[in-house]
Order: structure tokens, then C-alpha cells, then sequence
């Protein structure tokens, strides 16, 4: 049997765009996974910057309630008031200065009065879809 040439021309074109869709789809796909890693990585380093800068006013507030080369304890800084501490931020993907929090509290503990500190520490970084938030928190005590 010998084949008729004339009924097989066509076939070769409809071969080659099926291999042209399913080329287009794995290379469409593999877009969207390219484009989520992007993403990833982005988020990543804004939220390791923001972590540092968090870090940065948790430590802005430990050494403004506990003064180097003081003895004891500043506590003008918790009063439950917002202050942001001026932190150099330039190229770092960080707009904002952290906001740094401290709150007091007292506990009575076989009739003495210990005081807590508890310094909470806020830094967004990024805009948009890309904006990441991070917060610290220390906790610290008074020692008599």
C-alpha cells in the first residue's frame, strides 16, 4: 500500500501550532511563577529593612528611658505618647521613621513596687502592594 501524498498536506501546520500554543502556555506560566519570586524577593528585603529600622527605635527607646553614664531610670519617655526618633534613611526603602511607644506599669510584689516598661517599636517600609510592617516589643525593668 502506498500512501497518497496529497491527503497528508496540512498535517505538518497543524503540528506546528499546537507545539506553538503549549510552547506559549508553559512560557506564560513560568512568567507568573518568575514574577511571584520577584515579588517575594522584594517583600523579603522590605521587611528585613524594616525589621532593623523596628530594632533601631526599640533600642532609640531603651537608651532614652536607661541614659549611659546615669544611674537609674529616665521615665519622661513613657508617657503613652508617639514619638518618632529621627533615623537615617536614605536608600533604605523606608520612608517613615519607626514610631516608638513606651507605656509604664507597676506591680506590687511582697509590698515593694517594681515598674515595668514596655517599649513597642512600629517601621513600615515599602508603598502599595509592597508595604511591609514590622514591630518589636521590649519589655524592661526597673532595678532598685
Amino acid at each position: 500500500m502506498f500512501h497518497n501524498q496529497t491527503k497528508q498536506k496540512g498535517n505538518l501546520l497543524i503540528m506546528s501550532i499546537v507545539v506553538m500554543v503549549v510552547i506559549g502556555y508553559l512560557s506564560l506560566n513560568l512568567l507568573k511563577v518568575e514574577t511571584s519570586n520577584s515579588d517575594t524577593v522584594s517583600k523579603e528585603v522590605l521587611g528585613t529593612q524594616a525589621w532593623f529600622l523596628a530594632h533601631s527605635g526599640a533600642e532609640w527607646g531603651l537608651v532614652q528611658l536607661f541614659p549611659l553614664g546615669q544611674s537609674g531610670v529616665d521615665d519622661a519617655i513613657c508617657d503613652g505618647v508617639e514619638r518618632n526618633p529621627n533615623m537615617a534613611l536614605a536608600n533604605s526603602g523606608c520612608s517613615h521613621n519607626p514610631s516608638v511607644v513606651c507605656e509604664r506599669s507597676e506591680v506590687s510584689y511582697h509590698d515593694e513596687i517594681i515598674q515595668y516598661f514596655k517599649i513597642k517599636s512600629t517601621a513600615i517600609c515599602g508603598s502599595g502592594a509592597n508595604k511591609v510592617t514590622r514591630v518589636q516589643e521590649v519589655w524592661a525593668k526597673e532595678i532598685n
